[in-house]
């Protein structure tokens, strides 16, 4: 973000071979992979250190040999150009590396081009004086066109002179495969920073820090526009080398499915990014334009995973403008200053978080940038909240330390208001790291972040620069630490996988099994995505669709070595109840987690036989017998194939053969007519296996002697009335319908009316012949069609009924609807009446027959009744002598009337009369108190203010009130206040010695005349020999009668201007002076 001070370049291939093959010695954390992928594969091919550049480094100033590439990046099979200078010119090669893991070389060598010829190219520039802008127009040199043996990834061309000097060109190749990972490399960074040529006189980056010549629109000599049509400074391959190179070593060595591109690409086409599980951002990714920031925020909301294994991306933001020639992208556009860019609006090249932008980083990342160190400056990375996910299998602890990865810009989330935190309520941060910011020398504190977005993407962000540090050791940092290995594994592949966090239980059993069986479940804790939560320790609880179940107890998961790791086996389940069963475990705490396994039950062997399907019966009759095997927990045993042989005590009963169940049977048999009992008594008929005599079962029944009668008539009963009483006969009647006169049986009455009255049981005798008659012995109550049944006792197969239709009986109650209702007064309410008999039968509406009336006062038309006195009135119909009532509440009808009270009233000038305003309708009922409706007004003068009025000038006034288009008046007398005037009035000039008059009033605050004053007027005067002669009035006392004005005589005697000043004797500032002119006679 600020000014950097970077380390000596030609240190760099020395140091890279030293990490090269220090890395080996860090335990590299196994991922379960795809056997195979495009990054596996090119990662099997031979590979090579020679893509490192060596000592002899060419330089900006004397520019032995330089490069750019025509675009950041480019797909297999187009071309992309390559812009190259030779200082002296003379011939040079080009080798072009894949950089890569390579079995720790680092490199794949895809090309190599001998022989070229080499020109000095022209001078860059000019550089616009207002913007800074310093683009190369060189002349193409050579091209390339990738094939697709050119695995998508970050390539170095290497250019070498005849001389040996040497110096880099970077590109990505795009292969636009659907990778799992879309890596996004930082070339806008590179770019932001590049200050070719560092010359110490022109080149310009976006940095005063290492900008160089005139001043431009950004005040200072830094850009606001620079150029990729140029070569990057120093080895000219950015800041790959720096950070990002780390992070390419470890992925591609651990196989993971990667596909590159740049940040150019990114704001041409941010659809790609949800094409891929997983958008990257690592390193130093400051630079973002608008359509990257969204792109990135739309691919999180449509599920795409974000990792930003950097700090400090998408601190500023940028536009891009296309080269001289028209080239899209071109050109990286940064004010950093709102007020100094043209473009005003939402791209406005100031800090994403800064207005007019107004996006904090942090609602896409989940922190934001804080502070920076001295470059390459590092602190340890401390850890919080090491339970989580992201760090399973590290062995992590709260506040342990993972040195040299924090720096040297660092992220935290900051607090809100200012700065909203990103759409979640999940984020938990894994880190706080304290450090001294290099410019406020104040402590700071770096974190790192994780959130699951709505729409169930996770982002981490890593809340530093050097976090690849702690992948892959190389350029002599010797940081790299299997915990941080781990926690990066353990991110990536919850964005492949989905996170280890337990959503769902997998219940795993067998599809069938035999009740009572035991068998052997597995539950498994799994994720969104279906793949195992290794981090689960919820606790189980088992439950089954079978009640009889044998289930295991609860049971808590465990981790780590020798752990369930999200999957445990319970032995020792079963079911018993056969049929489609269900085993279900849900975790105790989070019923949301939870699964089940169906399985199919089916009986075991056969423990019992049952028989059933006999009843008591009179002898001879032919019955029917079912025999059912079931297994020991009551299911049916489908599989028994037994013989089943039958025995009775009744030694002359007819039996079934023997039998031997057939698949078919389903463990069930049924032998229709095959039994027949012969035998008065109880008799008792078994079934037994013929090989297994515990398999038995028995079943005694009651055997009668044969009786003629097999049926009764009931006959005599008519429709009727509810409550007649009347008279019934049973007949008892043989198989042809004859009398059975020897019938001695019980029978006994019911009626399908619950509340009929009937004949008690009846035993027949010798005299009834067969036949009984019972005289009014049945009243039926409920109207409709009822039965009346008589049945033998002993014998229910003998029986008879009768139907008939009973109606309503006489009214015997009244009700009237609706029971309660309210009306305004003069209203009118309608009625119906209905009615019932006795019995509560219903005779239906009686409403016009009915007659209404009302109390204590109105009148009832019909069924129609009304009122015009407010209040509570009883409703009354009539009926056959018959009454009923209903409840009529009258409530007052509109406002018809109007009164304000006081009718009369008096008030002091400039006081106030409260008013009460009631109202009635048109019958006189009372609304009450309508005051707060009911607006006020005062003439001739005066005001009302609420229902308080108020007038200044004394006299009649007259108060009116007004509501609902319905006015009242009362008056309203104002007398004057207190004295609080007094004038004098005389004449301008008067004679020496002559009288003339003077007249006292007297006045209230108002003006009015203070008809109450009582004072006593002193008058006096300027002329001395009128004071003496006496030609002043003297003290005078009003009275009532001068109502507050009173008339004086007085003379002066001494020529000129002489006053006359008249005042209250108590009340100094009750005076007036006049001045009158004395002339001569």
């Amino acid at each position: 973000m600020g000014a950097r001070v970077f380390g000596a370049k030609v240190l760099i291939p020395a140091l890279f071979l030293v990490g090269l093959a220090a890395s080996g010695t860090v335990q590299v954390t196994s991922q379960a992979l795809a056997a195979t992928n495009p990054i596996v594969t090119e990662n099997q091919q031979p590979g090579t250190g020679a893509w490192l550049i060596g000592s002899l480094q060419a330089d900006d100033v004397n520019g032995q040999i330089k490069g750019y590439a025509s675009a950041t990046s480019v797909l297999q099979g187009q071309p992309i150009d390559l812009f190259v200078t030779v200082n002296p010119p003379q011939t040079y090669t080009i080798d072009v590396f894949r950089i890569g893991w390579y079995g720790g070389v680092g490199g794949r060598q895809v090309l190599h081009v001998p022989g070229l010829q080499g020109a000095l190219q022209a001078g860059c520039g000019p550089t616009d004086p207002t913007t800074g802008l310093l683009a190369c127009k060189w002349t193409k040199s050579f091209t390339l066109t990738p094939d697709t043996s050119w695995t998508s990834g970050v390539y170095v061309a290497l250019l070498t002179n005849a001389a040996g000097f040497q110096n880099y060109v970077i590109f990505v190749v795009k292969d636009g495969r659907p990778a799992a990972f879309l890596y996004q490399s930082a070339f806008t960074t590179f770019e932001a920073y590049n200050n070719y040529p560092d010359d110490g006189l022109t080149g310009k980056s976006l940095y005063d820090f290492n900008s160089k010549g005139a001043t431009t629109v950004s005040g200072g000599p830094r850009a606001v526009k620079v150029s990729f049509d140029r070569p990057y400074t120093s080895m000219g391959s950015g800041q790959f080398f720096w950070f990002e190179v780390y992070f390419v070593h470890w992925a591609e060595r651990n196989g993971y499915d990667i596909t590159y591109s740049t940040d150019v690409d990114t704001d041409l086409n941010g659809a790609e990014l949800r094409n891929h599980k997983a958008f990257l951002s690592v390193a130093h990714d400051e630079y973002w334009s608008m359509p990257m920031f969204n792109a990135a925020a739309a691919a999180r909301d449509a599920g795409v995973n974000l990792g930003f294994f950097t700090a400090n991306a998408a601190y500023w933001q940028i536009r891009f403008e296309s080269s001289s020639t028209g080239v899209a992208d071109r050109v990286v556009v940064c004010y950093k200053d709102a007020t100094k860019d043209p473009i005003q609006g939402p791209t406005t090249t100031t800090n994403f978080r800064s207005a007019p932008v107004n996006m904090p980083e942090q609602t896409l990342e989940g922190v934001q940038f804080t502070g920076n160190m001295a470059f390459a400056a590092a602190v340890p990375y401390v850890v919080t909240n090491s339970s989580h996910w992201v760090y399973a299998g590290t062995g992590f602890h709260d506040g342990d330390s993972v040195p040299g990865i924090v720096g040297y810009e660092m992220d935290r989330l900051f607090p809100n208001p200012p700065y909203p935190p990103p759409p979640t309520g999940n984020q938990v941060l894994l880190s706080h790291s304290p450090y001294t910011d290099v410019n406020s020398v104040q402590p700071d504190y770096a974190n790192s972040s994780v959130y699951q977005a709505p729409s169930g993407a996770w982002v981490f962000a890593a809340g530093t620069i050097e976090w690849s540090w702690g992948l892959d050791n190389g350029l002599g940092h010797n940081v790299a630490d299997a915990r941080i290995q781990q926690t990066t594994a353990n991110i990536l592949g919850a964005f492949l996988n989905g996170a280890p966090v337990a959503q769902a239980l997998k219940v795993t059993a067998p599809s069938s099994a035999t009740a009572g069986q035991a068998f052997t479940t597995t539950v498994a804790a799994v994720n969104a995505q279906g793949n195992p939560a290794t981090t689960y320790t919820g606790t189980l609880h088992f439950s089954s669709s079978d009640p009889a179940a044998v289930l295991p107890a609860d049971y808590t998961f465990t981790t780590g070595t020798g752990g369930d790791n999200g999957t445990h086996q319970f032995q020792g389940v079963a079911l018993k109840t056969a049929g489609t069963q269900t085993i279900t475990a849900t975790d105790t705490k989070t019923g949301a987690i939870t699964g089940s396994a169906t399985v199919t039950v089916g009986p075991a062997a056969a423990a019992s036989l049952t028989l059933s399907g006999l009843t008591s019966a009179t002898a001879g009759t032919a019955q029917s017998a079912t025999v059912t095997a079931k297994d020991a927990y009551g299911n049916l045993a489908t599989g028994y194939g037994g013989t089943v042989a039958f025995t009775s005590s009744d030694s002359a009963a007819s039996l079934p053969a023997n039998y031997a169940f057939v698949p078919a049977d389903g463990g069930v048999h049924g032998f229709p007519g095959g039994v027949t009992l012969r035998t008065a008594g109880t008799q008792t008929l078994t079934v037994t296996d013929t090989a297994n005599a515990a398999l038995t079962s028995s079943q005694a029944v009651s055997i009668t002697p044969s009786v003629a009668a097999a049926s009764l008539s009931v006959t005599g009963l008519t429709n009727a009335t509810a409550g007649t009483a009347q008279t019934v006969t049973v007949t008892a009647r043989d198989s042809t319908g004859s009398v059975v006169t020897g019938y001695s049986g019980t029978v006994a009455f019911n009626s399908s009316d619950a509340g009929a009255s009937l004949p008690a049981n009846y035993t027949f005798v010798p005299a009834d012949n067969g036949a009984h008659t019972f005289v009014g012995g049945v009243t039926l109550k409920t109207a409709g069609t009822q039965t009346v049944t008589a049945t033998d006792a002993g014998t229910s197969s003998v029986t008879g009924n009768q139907s008939v239709t009973i109606s309503a009986g006489p009214l015997a109650s009244l009700a009237l609807s609706p029971a309660s209702a309210t009306v305004t007064a003069g209203g009118s309410q309608g009625y119906t009446a209905t009615g019932a008999d006795q019995y509560g039968n219903s005779l239906g509406d009686l409403t016009a027959s009915t007659s209404f009336s009302i109390a204590p006062n109105g009148s009832c038309t019909a069924a129609s009744c009304t009122a015009t006195t407010a209040g509570a009135h009883p409703v009354t119909g009539t009926n056959a002598g018959t009454t009923a009532t209903a409840s009529l509440t009258v409530t007052p009808g509109p406002l018809t009337q109007l009164a304000i009270s006081p009718t009369s009233a008096t008030v002091t000038a400039g006081g106030g009369q409260g008013y009460t305003a009631t109202g009635s309708d048109q019958y006189g009922n009372s609304l009450g108190d309508v005051t707060a409706s009911t607006s006020f007004s005062i003439g001739p003068n005066g005001s009302c203010a609420g229902a308080t009025c108020t007038a200044t000038v004394a006299g009649a006034h007259t108060v009116s009130g007004s509501n609902s288009g319905k006015t009242a008046t009362a008056s309203l007398n104002v007398i004057a206040g207190a004295a609080t005037k007094l004038t004098l009035t005389a004449p301008s000039s008067a004679p020496t010695n002559h009288a003339f008059n003077v007249t006292v009033a007297l006045q209230d605050q108002y003006g009015n005349l203070a008809t109450g004053y009582r004072g006593t007027v002193h008058f006096s005067t300027s002329d001395l020999l009128a004071q003496t002669l006496g030609d002043m009035p003297p003290d005078y006392t009003f009275t009532a009668a001068d109502g507050g004005t009173h008339n004086f005589t007085a003379a002066l005697a001494t020529i000129g201007n002489q006053t006359i000043t008249a005042a209250d004797t108590g009340n100094g500032s009750l005076s007036d002076t006049k001045t009158v002119n004395v002339t001569l006679m």
